[in-house]
Order: structure tokens, then sequence, then C-alpha cells
């Protein structure tokens, strides 16, 4: 059994039906409310339970015998915070896992954790990085750098309001990974010897500057990319101000490094590491936009949407025809 944090985000959906496509018992953990249902056509099983409840994290573990964590904040809130969620909250699932024998942790992490950043979420991800290498079990460590999903969120984001807010112009080089390839290095990595006990940078292919990304993206869209520069002074203000704002200075200062930091890995390197030919980042926008499409229709979603009624039914993995099965919906962020 595997078990799977972070489900209904964007690399753990694609994670989860990565391990499911390969028929692997698959184990999701999933908060009440959120909507989990959107895995119903995967066939995964669900546990219900939080970082923030070290029992259920306990009882999750009972027969896992993998671990993948995809779990993350995206904006935070009093309660489910960087400190409480990303570091506490994974040292307790780091914990559970090593009590119940759980014999390999696979975490999704990002790039820049390990620069000194003063980037509130990349410390609070490093933290969690030392909570599971310092738990005594095996573990691949990925860390990737930003995917498809980011960039077609802005891109939409002109699309319904005319413009894009960055934090400067991005003339900065990243690789943007397509979150189907990471999982596939996800998956992978439970059992690939030359990645044990790793930690390894993630990108893709192509080398590009964020700006031009964003502009790839809204072309995809069909947009012309209209963006607003923050002034430098108020990004410097915004990072510095705490509450009751600290959540959105916060994830300024994380936006601002992706925009400023120079993000680049070996991709044939990474590529030959996994066997796993890497996502041109053009095609991953694409691929991933096809889903936005359908998720802003209200027709073309009803028809994609496995319906919530279902919610009470699927708790052991089922079987299906993996060929004839639809990518699904859009999983909403954790």
């Amino acid at each position: 059994m595997i078990l799977v944090t972070g489900g209904t985000g964007r690399f753990g959906e694609q994670v989860i039906r990565t391990l499911r496509k390969l028929g692997l018992d698959v184990r999701a953990l999933v908060r009440k409310g959120s909507h989990y249902y959107w895995l119903n056509d995967t066939g995964c099983g669900f546990f219900f339970g939080d970082l923030l409840d070290p029992v259920s994290l306990r009882r999750a573990c009972r027969d896992v015998e993998y671990l993948v964590v995809a779990s993350g904040l995206q904006l935070e809130s009093r309660a489910n915070n960087h400190t409480t969620v990303t570091v506490e909250g994974h040292a307790a699932l780091f914990k559970a896992a090593q009590e119940r024998g759980v014999r390999k942790a696979v975490m999704i992490s990002c790039m820049g954790v390990d620069r000194g950043l003063s980037v509130p979420s990349f410390d609070a991800r490093r933290g969690a990085e030392e909570q599971l290498i310092a738990s005594g079990l095996d573990y691949t460590i990925l860390r990737a750098q930003l995917h498809e999903h980011f960039f077609l969120d802005l891109a939409w984001k002109v699309h319904d309001t005319g413009h894009a807010l960055l934090p400067s112009r991005g003339s900065n080089q990243l690789q943007p990974v397509a979150s189907r390839d990471v999982a596939l290095m996800a998956a992978a990595s439970l059992d690939l010897a030359d990645v044990a006990n790793q930690v390894i940078d993630v990108g893709g292919p192509d080398r590009i500057s964020a700006h031009d990304a964003f502009e790839a993206a809204c072309q995809v869209v069909g947009v012309q990319p209209q963006a607003r520069v923050l002034p430098g002074p108020a990004v410097t203000l915004g990072r510095k101000l705490g509450r009751p704002v600290r959540r959105y200075a916060h994830r300024l200062a994380e936006l601002s490094a992706w925009f400023d930091q120079d993000f680049t890995v070996d991709s044939a390197a990474l590529a030959a590491r996994f066997n796993i030919p890497l996502t041109p980042f053009r095609d991953a926008l694409a691929q991933t936009n096809q889903t936005y499409q359908i998720m802003r229709d209200p027709e073309a979603r009803e028809k994609h949407m496995v319906h919530p009624q279902f919610y009470a039914t699927v708790y052991e993995p089922g079987e299906a025809d993996w060929s004839s099965l639809p990518d699904g919906p859009l999983p909403a962020r954790d």
C-alpha cells in the first residue's frame, strides 16, 4: 500500500493517477471538506485525516509500505501555517511512518530551500526535509521548480481581469517542469536504487525566463500578456509586513524569489537518471490547459465530473480500464 498526502493538489493528484495506472494500491490522506471526490475515477482508497492530527496520521500509515508526500500550503491561515503544517505536521507524519514500519518516503519539495533566501515557505520546506532525513526512513527528496499550472493560473488571470500582477519583470532563468513528469519521478523513486537517500533538483527541458514563460502561457490561453509589475519598494515593504497580512507577505516573498533567482538543472542528466523523457514546457501548457478549459465550461465540466454522491462508496482501490479513463478535472489546491 502507498499512502499519498496532498492528493487534491497539483502534484499529488498526478502522483495518484500515475500510481493507479501502474496498478498499485494507493491510499490518499484527505481532509474532510476537500474535493477528494475528483479522484473517484482512479479507484484509490481514502483515509480522512489531517497533518495537524497525529492520531489520524498513525492510523493512516497502518499497513503502508511506501509514503509519497505531496502536501503543502499555498496561502496560510491562523491554524494552517508553515510552522504548524509544513514543519510540525510533516514531522508528525514521518514519525508515524517510522513507527508503522514504512519502508521509504518520497517527498516533493521545491528548489531554492537551501539558498538562505529568507523566504518563510522555503525555510519551512527545508525544515520538513530535515525532519524526513532525521526520521530514519529511507527517502528521496525531489526539489521541483515551478510547473505549468503556475503560469496558466497567471494567464487565466489575464483572461478574467485584463492583467496579472507580477513581483518583477522576471528576466531570471527557469526550467518549468511538467507536473506529470514530477509524478513519474516520484513513482520511480519508490524503488529506484540510484536515487535512494538523495536530494534531487528537478526541472524541465526548456530554459526560459520567467517573463517568457508567462508569455507562453498567455499564448496558449489566447490572451495578450498584460502584466502589472509591483514597484520594488512595494515588494520590499510587503515582504517585511507581519500580522495581519503575514500570509500574503509570505506568499509574496516566495513569488519574488521565483521571479528573481535563476533555477536551472541539467535536464539531460535528470532524464537519464530516471529514464523519463521530459515534457517540453509548451506541450505541458497545452495539455494541462485542456483541463482548464473543461473546468471553465459548465457543460463540459458536468460530462467529465465524478459526481460527489459517490464520495461515500469509494474506499478501496477498484478495477478499471486505464486506457479509457479521462485525466480528470483540475484539482483544488491544498
